[in-house]
This record gives structure tokens, C-alpha cells and sequence, in this order.
């Protein structure tokens, strides 16, 4: 699936916009953060799955760095 194709344009966008905004009225603000997070993952996936894991672990190191960041910080500049 890429951007320009009717399958992500009629099908996949509105549901995940929907069911973001949804969760979102709905006061579900981590669940929606969660369900934007899969529907990424499945639109990789569906385009090829042998990359999800190179995607999976981007995240990870991603997230990691940043939380050490924020502790790095906080410590440093007596924030939260």
C-alpha cells in the first residue's frame, strides 16, 4: 500500500483517523496514542513485513534514547 493508492486513501486513512479521534472524544488519549502506533505498523507491514522488525527496533532504540534524555535533564536542570 503507498499514499497515492485508493486502498490508503477510502479505506485505511479514514479508519484510523476514525478510530483515533474517536478514542480521543472518548477521554482514551493512551489508547489512541497505542492504536495510531498499530495502525503504522500495519501499514509497513502490509507493504512489506520483513521491515517491521527493522521499524519495531528503530522504535525502540528511538524511545529509549529519549527516555535516557529526559532523565539526563531532569537530573541536571532539577526538572520534573
Amino acid at each position: 500500500m503507498i499514499f497515492s493508492s485508493y486502498v490508503f486513501i477510502f479505506a485505511f486513512l479514514p479508519a484510523v483517523l476514525l478510530g483515533f479521534y474517536a478514542l480521543r472524544i472518548f477521554g482514551q488519549n493512551t489508547l489512541a496514542k497505542v492504536f495510531l502506533l498499530l495502525g503504522s505498523l500495519f501499514f509497513y507491514a502490509f507493504w512489506e513485513v520483513k521491515y517491521l522488525a527493522i521499524l519495531l527496533f528503530s522504535i525502540i532504540v528511538n524511545y529509549g534514547i529519549a527516555t535516557y534524555m529526559l532523565k539526563q535533564y531532569a537530573r541536571n536542570f532539577g526538572g520534573g
